[in-house]
């Protein structure tokens, strides 16, 4: 099992460090191909298209093949689309190329995730803030990497890098003979995560399915959010606080650090708190974490509001992966590849509608509706825990709030 699990990181890993090479390489990409943002904005659109596409693929894979061959395939798709980008082949094939690169991201997440979900029912949030540990060392490491070959004026080697590691992935999963277990637990006596209310009994589909939609909601308000932040919090620190460059881009590093410092931290905190009291806390200090941002008018308070953001959110998409995984069970795949595809929707229209705000409102109107966004984050987790709530109250009576 331990081969598993720590190939299982390795993917996450590869995730985070192939998110978000484009921006780390963005301005030498625009230089080298004499073109500008909006293209760049659509390079990064095609990724996330490429990663809407790649979930249901990925699903149906998931059905015929062996984890296996799903996990070795679809490294090899990164490996691939990362090749192509060393090479720096017309600016078409390169779309084609970021295309595939999300093709591959969205398959290793989804197949990943929902071999944990099967398999690990009990300690599904102790392994899925394992995972997003790596993903954010991944997307820590790489930029920094990333800004010494750049320096070094070798900033192709980034991809270079990141397909060597998809190249031993590869080959790495042929060698995994873990054989995966319908029982949907473990039976080495490692630590559990805390006692959470039973699945509830849903008397009809479309009570069923509305509770679901609400849950991919809040992933794709979610990772709409996170994704804002990832792509213009350095141009808000510049824009709102005018702050020097230099200056607004350890903003991002703030955050990440604080998310990697916070996903460190998840796997004790779930073994003594409850999905629902973690997700209601989470969300609400982020929020005003987030309006000490708006309201401070200096640079160290924002940085300070900034690593309190991110340390308040940074399981709150793992967590609520695991909690609607924990309403709806037997429908861990469903679920899983649901999530991630709305997490793709997320991450493409929310940058997209936060960069013509930029373009066209006051830096404060657009924080403001990033905290709009958060709030409306907020309200349908309370409408989830309340549906829930109601339902558990009518058909099981002994189940409490844990």
């Amino acid at each position: 099992m331990s081969r598993f699990l720590w190939a299982s990181y390795g993917m996450y890993f590869l995730g985070g460090t192939s998110s978000v090479l484009l921006g780390a390489i963005m301005p030498e990409l625009l230089v080298h191909y004499h073109t500008n943002y909006t293209s760049g904005g659509i390079l990064a659109l095609l990724g996330s298209v490429g990663f809407i596409i790649g979930v249901p693929i990925t699903a149906s894979c998931m059905r015929r093949f062996r984890y296996q061959f799903v996990l070795s395939g679809a490294a090899l798709a990164v490996a691939i689309a990362q090749i192509g980008l060393l090479c720096l082949p017309s600016f078409p094939l390169l779309g084609v190329l970021i295309v595939i690169n999300g093709m591959g991201a969205a398959s290793l997440e989804t197949a990943v995730a929902s071999y944990i979900m099967e398999q690990f029912e009990g300690r599904r949030a102790i392994f899925m803030s394992r995972l997003e540990v790596a993903f954010g060392v991944g997307a820590l490491a790489l930029p920094t990497l990333a800004s010494l070959f750049i320096a070094l004026h070798v900033w192709r080697l980034a991809s270079l890098l990141i397909a060597m590691i998809a190249f031993v992935l590869t080959a790495f999963w042929q060698a995994v003979s873990y054989a995966l277990q319908p029982e949907h637990t473990s039976s080495d006596g490692g630590p559990r995560d805390a006692r959470t209310a039973a699945p509830p009994i849903f008397k009809s589909m479309l009570l069923k399915y509305g509770v679901l939609l609400l849950f991919l909601l809040m992933i794709l308000i979610y990772v709409g959010v996170e994704g804002s932040l990832n792509s213009f919090l350095p141009s808000i620190f510049n824009v709102y606080l005018k702050t020097q460059p230099y200056l607004a881009s350890l903003s991002s590093a703030v955050f990440w650090g604080s998310m990697v410092l916070g996903r460190l931290a998840i796997g004790w905190i779930v073994r003594r708190i409850s999905y629902e009291r973690y997700l209601l806390g989470s969300i609400v200090l982020g929020s005003v974490f987030f309006l000490g941002l708006i309201l401070s008018n200096t640079a160290w308070l924002s940085y300070l509001a900034i690593f309190g953001l991110g340390l308040s959110l940074s399981a709150v998409y793992s967590i609520t992966m695991v909690y609607a995984n924990h309403t709806f069970p037997g429908m861990e795949r469903t679920v899983t590849s649901s999530v991630t595809a709305f997490a793709g929707v997320g991450g493409a229209v929310f940058p997209f509608a936060i960069g013509y705000a930029m373009d066209h409102f006051l830096p404060k109107q657009v924080l403001y509706m990033i905290l709009g966004s958060i709030l409306v984050l907020l309200c349908s987790f309370l409408v989830i825990y309340t549906s829930l709530y109601i339902i558990r109250q009518r058909h099981v009576p002994t189940d409490k709030f844990a």
